[in-house]
């Protein structure tokens, strides 16, 4: 004899699947396709403003840079004519960073926030300030990069850099402390 099939039990497991995932698809499914690139972008500005305190360190350093006396003429012409180039550059990028203030430092909460913030305004600072550019530049690449090394994220077993990315937030609040004359 062959088993006896309860239509109905079968036809009310499918009627009730499809309602289940219609009802997923159409109610959870979007909220979690925006927290989705919520995250996403997070992640994305988060790497933006590294790869930009690495770009302003960078050209800072170069700014910085003394062009030794014993160099020759020509040589010297074309360390000053690179270094006039880096601080334009120098003074693009920290704009740049400046009109994007709100879109990475809105990806942080509570202090992290506000050091990111003060981080640009001190930036912005330094370079409207009277002081030569080269004074402007050193200061400024101690800046970036404390805050490159602040913003890195170490590898899941490299514990190790936790400490060193401490060290380096205290330093970048110092440091905007110090040329903003807000207390961290």
């Amino acid at each position: 004899m062959l088993p006896v099939v309860n239509w109905d039990a079968v036809a009310t497991a499918a009627v009730a699947a499809i309602i289940f995932n219609l009802a997923l698809d159409y109610v959870a499914k979007p909220r979690l396709e925006a927290r989705k690139e919520e995250i996403l972008d997070a992640h994305r500005s988060r790497r933006e403003l590294l790869a930009s305190a690495v770009r302003i360190a960078h050209a800072a350093a170069f700014v910085s840079a003394a062009v030794p006396s014993s160099a020759e003429p020509a040589v010297r012409g074309n360390v000053y004519v690179e270094q006039d180039r880096q601080y334009d550059r120098l003074q693009a990028e920290v704009q740049q960073l400046a009109d994007d203030a709100g879109r990475h430092a809105g990806t942080f909460l509570g202090p992290l926030l506000n050091l990111v913030v003060g981080y640009v305004s001190a930036l912005q600072g330094l370079l409207m300030s009277a002081r030569p550019r080269t004074e402007q530049a050193a200061d400024i690449q101690k800046l970036a990069g404390a805050m490159a090394v602040a913003l890195s994220s170490p590898r899941r077993w490299q514990i190790w850099k936790i400490v060193v990315k401490g060290q380096a937030m205290a330093e970048v609040r110092r440091l905007v402390a110090e040329h903003t004359g807000a207390a961290s």
